[in-house]
Formats: structure tokens, sequence, C-alpha cells
């Protein structure tokens, strides 16, 4: 939209734009989601009421901000919509290919817009499409040509009446807006030398009360009883098509015309009763004008401001914000309380750097807290401090436990995209594949919510084109023709564990490893487990495709998928059984904010061990540790336990002297252990994590830093990273 348009409103819509792109995405998201299952469930005629309520509503905010080619795309739709939940159509393949397409269209544009830049994606031939499927109902949709014509004539000349309604008038209207009900305002021209005027209004009032409800008439019966008025205006909520409701009123003698026009003016309103009623209701102080956009030709065209926040008019029944003023409703009913509120991110993202500071400032009180009763052992005020340290502790513990749940996101949001791209690639594919989703409610790390997306989808990519077979192979196999990939989440102590599994044919390991040889990756003599095999597709621009497609083949992928999860401290692994299928399965931290760590001492340098990660801790003589394939080792209870020196690891100076014994940290994530070699353990401290910024932010082993209580900076242990790199891509 250009600024003149914006001018034309009479306000600058930029300060909108955020609110209607929320609304926007989550209505074509929600678009999406409801096609695919409509493609399942054929004449689902609820879930088509719904896609239909979702389409009119982003066709109704795009007006208000004047974005014509998503109205007019949406409005398309809308018209197919409409047809299907009248019976008058059947759901058919090409119905959903081309609504599926108008989603992937309005998202295009909804990201021009997000850029703030003009709307350029064409959207003639998707409109055209939808016309043609119409085709087959051709008598209907002539009438609605014609119709429309009419209509946007009326509507070009309508001028919206002030009916200076009270707050709970204003929301009757605005609650029917919001429920997508006929909003109208009614304009009966009495006829010459018309006796009686007020009995002819009474008269129209009980025809609209028996098709809807009459909010306001003007003038009123007493003027129009005594006054020399040739005409009324009525504001009337009704369900009924606008031709119906004026035959009706047409029918009523001494009636010289009448007009309906679809009214939708509510800010207007609210404001007009912001300055003459004591009485507020809480709405964003804003001016906009009702605008027409003729060429698009239907009875909604009539664009619907969106009434935005500063606080939000909400209709009957949602709650209000805490302490807002507001009107009791017509039929008495009491405020509800509000259950939940949107909270920009950045705010969020503030408080919870807030408590990461707290938190570190907590722990500096704490140390000094130690220091003083080293010294002043026997002085009240310094042990009246440090119970008041353990308090505070408690309340810090709270608060950032509240606060934590607050980034918590279900990773649905994240799931709820695939379902399409499964769809679109089995298509591609020639492949029959069914996507079943578990765990949709587990909840995590709205930062990781936000990673996780792409490695998921490029397993998932790899399931449809390498583990799925086509339907002859399956049949031949004996399988059914019907693919099936799983997408599971569920908690696993302080992790998070997603599982992505197929029922197709599984890796090829003599494949595998035959390329991994061929590469020079790994020796012809060297030994490998299965699972150490499986996990060498993981290595940079390793492919068993035998053909490259857009889909898969190239050999990027995998790698991006290991190396994103390790920038996450998490970790993925496989499990796979040929011509039964494969499991990746993914390990992720809940939280990446502030966590329970052990300090422990590696030279000059303390180092802090997630705490989630740490099985035991454990004192090794130095003649135990024997090295196995290059790698130290140490048996622990009659199982071999990996070894690696932080020392060696991050090339810190040998100590002069080596004490005989060595402490080892006992690290595991899933099903993999690691011994980490340290010199001393300082103890358990809970500590915030601080990004290293863009240049640091790669460093292999490393999941960022925090700051002691002492004012030093420690780096914080990537055990994932760690562990997959001693134990899964190490190389003979």
């Amino acid at each position: 939209m250009s600024q003149d348009d914006n001018n034309n409103l009479g306000v600058d819509l930029g300060e909108f734009i955020d609110f209607y792109l929320l609304d926007s995405q989550e209505q074509i998201e929600k678009l999406g989601a409801g096609l695919l299952q409509l493609e399942k469930e054929g004449g689902n005629i609820g879930l088509i009421n719904d896609l239909f309520r979702s389409a009119h509503s982003l066709k109704g905010a795009s007006g208000t901000m004047g974005f014509t080619p998503i109205v007019a795309l949406t409005h398309a739709a809308e018209d197919l919509l409409d047809h299907l939940r009248q019976g008058k159509m059947d759901v058919s393949l090409e119905m959903i290919d081309t609504l599926l397409a108008v989603t992937d269209r309005v998202k295009a544009m909804l990201a021009q817009v997000e850029q703030r830049q003009e709307i350029t994606i064409e959207f003639e031939d998707l409109a055209s499409s939808m016309r043609g499927i119409l085709k087959g109902d051709k008598p209907v949709k002539e009438e609605m040509i014609q119709t429309s014509e009419t209509e946007t004539e009326d509507l070009v000349e309508f001028v919206p009446v002030d009916f200076a309604l009270t707050p709970s008038e204003s929301e009757k209207v605005i609650d029917a807006h919001s429920l997508g009900r006929g909003v109208y305002q009614v304009h009966v021209k009495l006829g010459p030398n018309t006796l009686m005027k007020a009995v002819r209004a009474v008269m129209a009032t009980q025809r609209v009360e028996g098709m809807g409800a009459v909010i306001k008439l003007l003038p009123s019966l007493e003027d129009l009883e005594v006054g020399d008025a040739e005409e009324f205006f009525m504001l009337v909520l009704c369900d009924e098509p606008r031709e119906e409701l004026r035959k009706e009123l047409l029918e009523i003698s001494e009636l010289e015309d009448v007009f309906v026009h679809p009214y939708q003016n509510v800010i207007e309103i609210v404001e007009t009763n912001l300055e003459e009623s004591a009485a507020e209701i809480p709405v964003a102080e804003i001016g906009i004008e009702p605008k027409v956009i003729p060429s698009v030709g239907a009875e909604e065209n009539v664009i619907k401001p969106i009434v935005t926040q500063k606080t939000t008019l909400e209709p009957k029944g949602i709650a209000k914000a805490p302490g807002t003023p507001m009107a009791e409703t017509a039929n008495g009913e009491g405020n509800t309380q509000v259950h939940t509120i949107r909270v920009d991110t950045a705010r969020m993202d503030n408080l919870i750097n807030l408590v990461g500071e707290m938190v570190i400032t907590r722990t500096r009180l704490v140390q000094i807290g130690l220091d003083l009763k080293a010294q002043y052992s026997t002085d009240g005020m310094v042990n009246s401090l440090n119970e008041a340290n353990v308090y505070l502790g408690r309340l810090m513990n709270d608060l950032q436990e509240s606060v934590m749940r607050l980034r918590m996101v279900a990773i649905g949001t994240v799931f709820n995209r695939f379902p399409r791209l499964v769809r679109d690639l089995a298509k591609k594919t020639g492949k029959e594949i069914d996507l079943v989703l578990k765990g949709e409610d587990t909840e995590l790390d709205k930062t990781v919510v936000e990673v996780i997306g792409d490695p998921l989808m490029h397993l998932i990519r790899n399931s449809v084109d390498h583990g799925i077979e086509s339907p002859e192979d399956r049949r031949a196999a004996g399988k059914p023709e019907l693919g099936t990939i799983t997408l599971n989440a569920y908690h696993e102590g302080n992790h998070i564990a997603i599982l992505i599994s197929d029922d197709g044919g599984g890796l090829d390991l003599d494949k595998i490893r035959q390329i991994a040889i061929s590469k020079g990756l790994i020796g012809e003599r060297e030994e490998l487990s299965e699972r150490d095999i499986a996990n060498l597709i993981f290595l940079p621009g390793f492919s068993t495709a035998d053909v490259v497609t857009d889909i898969s083949g190239r050999g990027v992928g995998m790698d991006v998928v290991k190396k994103a999860l390790n920038n996450l401290g998490g970790m993925v692994d496989i499990t796979t059984r040929k011509g039964k299928g494969s499991t990746f399965t993914i390990r992720l931290p809940l939280t990446l904010a502030i966590i329970q760590a052990l300090l422990v001492e590696v030279g000059q340098e303390i180092y802090a061990v997630p705490l989630s990660s740490v099985l035991e801790t454990l004192l090794v003589n130095r003649e135990d540790i024997k090295t196995v394939g290059g790698l130290p080792m140490v048996q622990l209870r009659g199982n071999t336990l990996p070894l690696i020196s932080l020392q060696e690891k991050f090339d810190l100076p040998k100590p002069e002297t080596e004490s005989s014994e060595v402490y080892v940290v006992v690290v595991g994530f899933g099903d993999k252990a690691l011994g980490l070699i340290v010199d001393e353990l300082r103890g358990q401290q809970e500590v915030v994590i601080k990004s290293l910024g863009e240049f640091l932010n790669n460093l292999p082993g490393i999941a960022g830093a925090t700051i002691l209580g002492d004012g030093k900076v420690t780096l914080i242990l990537d055990i994932g990273s760690l562990i997959q790199d001693v134990l899964v891509t190490r190389k003979a």
C-alpha cells in the first residue's frame, strides 16, 4: 500500500501493520491446515465454515489496510468456499490445490507487507483458476456478478450515518462484526405526504425484528411524529441477505424505496461515543474512514477497520483487561477476567535478561556473604546477611521458574507446517505418504522453537526422498502402498526428544561405508558399529543419492542439521533396520537462558558444565586410564567409559607437576556417556548463559559464557557437541 493511500485514510496505518500481520499470518496458517484436513475428510461442513470465516476475516482485515491484491485473492477463495458450504459443489483435488496455492501466494504478499514494500505479486492467474472451478455453476455465478456490480454502485454512493450509539450499542455492533454477522444501515424513503410516519417506522422495525435486531432508529419515533422528515435510518443486525431484507420492507405501504448498505464504520462510531459518553470504551484512538474497493464486487467489500490495541475492544464473552472501565452488556452480564494477553517478544526477552542479571547479582551477594563469614564468623550481622541471601535465593528460583515458563512454546507451532510439505513432496515424487504428528503440546524454549524448524524440514525431506519407497517397491516388499512418517516429541528429563521415523527401506549401511571409504573419510580396515556408519551421513558433502533432485541429493542438508543442533546444545542419533525403516532422534535442552551448572577447574581456567548433563563424578587413578584407538578409556562398573582431557581439548598449558589422581565428570546425552578429565571440582552454581557474539558463536565444545559471583567470565561447555565429536565423527 502506498503512502498516498494512507493519507487518504486520514491516518498513518504503518503503526497498525504489526497487528495486521500477526492476525493475518494466524488466519492463513489456519486456512492452510484446514485445507489439508478438508482433503482427507471431504464434506465436513463445520470445517468448511471455519475455512470460510478465516478467508472472510483475512479479506476484511486486508481491506482495512488497503491491500487490494490480498482482498481480491481472498474474496475469490471466499466465493469458492461459500459454494462449498451451501452444498453447490463437492470438494475436489483441483480445488484443494488451487486454494493451497492461494495460501502460498498470500504468504508471499504478507512477506512484502512485512518488508513495508508495495505488493507486486501477481494474483489474477489464481483468481481466474478459482472462477474457472466455479464455471460448473454458471447461472449462480452470473447472478452473483450482476448483484455485485449493482452493490458496488450502491457502495460508492453510500454515506455512513452517525447513529450516536451508546457504549452498549457500540459493543453489540463490534461483537456482530467480530462474529461475522451482517450489520446494515437501512435507509427508508417515505412516500409523498405520508401520514403517521412514526407508525411506518414502527412497522418497519417489527418487520426487521422478525429477521434480526434493530440497534438504533434515526430520527427517533417522537421526532418522526412531530417533524417533517421524509426518510429515516435504521442500524440493523441481520444474517439474512440484504436483498431479502429490502424485499421484506418494501411490502409496507407508503414506503417509496429502501436502500440496504453494509455498515462497517465501527471505529468512527466508537470515537463519537468516546467524545459524548463519560463511560469510556477501551479502544485505540484512531480515525480510519471507511474505504470501498469497487473492483472486487461483493457485499462484504465495504472495508472493515481493525480495532487495534493500545487496549482492544473484544467481542462479548472475551475477557477484558483487569481494571479497564466498560459499560455492562445489554443483558446485564458482568465483565469476565482476562485469561491471555499478547506481549511483544522484545519485552519478554528484556524481562529474561533482567532476571538473568538478578541471578548474577544474587550470586555475587552469596559470594560476599561467604567471604564475610570466613572473616567474621561470630558477627550476627553476617549471619543475618546469609539468612537473607538464602531467602532471596528461594524467591529468585520461583521468579526464574515463572519467567522461564513465559518462554515455553508448544512445538506444535513447528509441527503444523510439515503436513503441507509432506503432501507436496509426496505428490512430486509420486509416493503415497501419511504424516502422523504426536506430542504437539510438548513445550520448549521459544529460542529452540525458532531454530528447530529447518533441521526438522531437512530430516523430513530426507525421509520422503530416501526413506519411503515408491508404491511399486512397497508392494513388491509386501508393504502397504501408503508409507508413514511419524513426528513425535516428548520430555526426557531436562531435555526434549524429537523423533522422526519412517517405515521405509532403511539406510543402506554397506553403500554408506563404501562411499565413506571412496571419499577417504574412513579407512578400509576401520571397524565401525552400524550406528557409527549411519552417522557418517552427517559429514559435510556426504550423499548416497544416485540422482540429484530438487528435493535432496546434493550432500547439503544433513551436515546443516548436525551443525544447527550442535549450536543449540543438542545432538542427533540414528537407528535403522534394512527394509523396516529409520528413526532420527534429536535431543535438545528445554531452555537456553538460565541453568544449573557444575564448576570445574582445569589449570588456571574454570569451566561450567550443565548440571542436567552430569551423571556422576569420579576420582580416578592415572594408572587406570588406558588408551584404545587413540582415545583414553577407563573401566567403570564393567563398562568402558571414553575420556577426554579438557586441558588437551582446549590446548591449555600443562602443569609442572601432575597428581597421581584426577577428577572425572561423567556426562551423558541420550544413551551416550563421556568422562571429562578435570583438576578440581568447584561446586554447583546457577549461571546465566550469555552469547559469545557473532565471531565466537560457533566455537566447538563451547555453548556460551557466564559471569561468576566474583565478576570473572567463565565458558559453558557444550556437552552434546563434545560427545558427538568424540564418539561419532572421530577418525581412526
